[in-house]
């Protein structure tokens, strides 16, 4: 209650508290079209067009604008966010015979144009409004999920041209050496660079040593170098809302603070390793890899809205993106198979394992010296991850069961007032599922995916949030579900 609103209390219309509903609408659609051929028998072309776009409309019920007071509605619509990409390529392979070699050298070029545009559609009114109960305390914006605002609306779009060569050469019959280059202007950074050098060697008939060394990159994106978003959350130590924003590089007020342009993220990939098979079905390979990544992208530490700033929409913090640390991931991927009749069927076992780190090697902002922010990126995904699967096949039918393995890992709980982290269990699911393949065209598939109804450690700092489960968990959290499918193959 408060004199600004005489008469109005929250609690009779939520006399136990409220817990906002989060739901979305997500429109979704993709077309490719392409035709290929060959101009002679040694040079093959291949051309292609695709368009596709995603907009997601959110809303929020169950809530309120508490600095409305009881002119606030109950539910709001928050806004849409939308991409739409439209790729064009062109691909020609070329196969140039030498004499001294045993095969003729491979030679692939091409290029490719491709644009994308990135959208905000502002939510109601209501769902951002900063109401005159601000003044007294109340909190500001739909709580739970802020709308997007009209200054926060609007459409950004990025142009990007690219060229490649790519050159395999079988130099004996056992060695093979590959090399690709590749170059990409994009209309708001500028240009880039990048190759791959590959070398295959076999040893015997069933094993053979591989490895490559390559550079690469990530583009910025147009929604991460333009728009501002805002972020409400509740703190767990406080229970009090926090209400954060992200502004876009270009803002002046990011500017102020030391926001620049966004440039690419640029990596360099070593790796090396081996496969093998056997006369008695087995086969597998061992790879072991070194990535190195710099200018990472990152929101920036988190700022106070300096005094004599407008703050419009009553942020209690605020940050931007950046190019803000390096890390070097090492790691190890097994894969093994083994293929073997069984009765009057056939039996496929595979093994899957992967073992990896991360760390930040150090940086430009926080990351590289803010313990709290270091521990999430370096351990918010299990280290270790491992599948064990079987199917077997039998006429029309196939059948599989598969375990998974995630190991531990840690989250936290993005306080206003401090992070609060939780060590997080390793965890196991068990997966079924049986199919019927009526003909050619048509397939009928049932299954259970975590068919133990196993679920996780409880998220202990969710809780008030109302939440049992931590939403950044790396795996479903929803229990045993159930599916039936009729797949069509055209």
């Amino acid at each position: 209650m408060t004199p600004l609103f005489p008469g109005w209390d929250l609690r009779s219309l939520y006399p136990v508290g409220f817990s906002p509903q989060y739901s979305n609408k997500q429109n979704d659609a993709q077309v490719v079209a392409g035709l290929r051929g060959h101009i002679n028998e040694r040079l093959g072309w291949d051309v292609s067009a695709s368009y596709g776009m995603n907009h997601i409309d959110y809303n929020l019920a169950n809530s309120i604008n508490a600095s409305m007071g009881p002119s606030s509605p109950t539910s709001f619509y928050l806004g849409q966010l939308s991409q739409e990409e439209k790729i064009l390529n062109a691909n020609f392979n070329y196969e140039l015979p030498v004499a001294s070699l045993v095969q003729p050298v491979n030679i692939a070029f091409g290029t490719e144009a491709r644009n994308e545009t990135y959208g905000v559609k502002a939510g109601d009114l209501a769902s951002y409004t900063v109401g005159p109960g601000a003044a007294v305390g109340l909190d500001a914006n739909a709580n739970g999920a802020p709308g997007f605002s009209d200054r926060q609306a609007g459409s950004w779009g990025q142009t990007s041209y690219a060229g490649y060569l790519d050159v395999e050469v079988p130099v004996t019959r056992d060695l093979s050496l590959g090399g690709a280059a590749r170059y990409e202007h994009f209309s708001e950074f500028g240009s880039t660079v990048n190759g791959k050098l590959s070398a295959r060697y076999t040893v015997t008939p069933d094993i053979a040593v591989r490895g490559s060394y390559s550079t690469g990159f990530r583009a910025p994106t147009p929604g991460q170098s333009n728009t501002n978003s805002t972020n409400q959350g509740l703190d767990t130590k406080t229970l009090l809302l926090f209400t954060s924003g992200r502004l876009a590089n270009n803002d002046p007020l990011a500017i102020l603070l030391g926001a620049k342009p966004l440039k690419p993220e640029k990596s360099k990939n070593l790796s090396l390793g081996f496969t093998w098979k056997t006369p008695a079905g087995f086969s597998g390979s061992v790879d072991v890899y070194n990535i190195k990544v710099s200018d990472r992208f990152s929101t920036s530490a988190s700022f106070a809205v300096p005094a004599g700033v407008a703050n419009p929409l009553h942020y209690t913090s605020i940050s931007y993106f950046t190019n803000d640390f390096d890390t070097t991931t090492r790691g190890i991927d097994i894969v093994g198979n083994h293929t073997s009749k069984l009765g009057d069927g056939r039996l496929n076992l595979t093994l899957a394992y992967n073992y990896n780190t991360t760390k930040v090697d150090g940086g430009n902002s926080s990351i590289a010296t803010n313990y709290a922010q270091r521990t999430v990126f370096e351990e918010h995904l299990p280290r270790q991850k491992a599948t064990l699967g079987a199917t077997y096949d039998l006429g029309q039918w196939s059948s599989l069961a598969r375990w998974r393995y995630y190991g531990a890992w840690t989250d936290n709980s993005g306080n206003a007032t401090g992070d609060v982290f939780q060590r997080f269990s390793a965890i196991q699911f068990l997966d079924l599922a049986l199919s019927y393949k009526i003909n050619a065209m048509y397939t009928v598939r049932v299954g259970i995916d975590n068919a133990l109804n196993k679920y996780p450690d409880e998220a202990t700092f969710q809780a008030s949030r109302g939440l049992i489960y931590s939403r950044n968990a790396p795996y479903d959290t929803d229990g045993r579900s159930l599916f039936a499918e009729y797949r069509v193959k055209f």
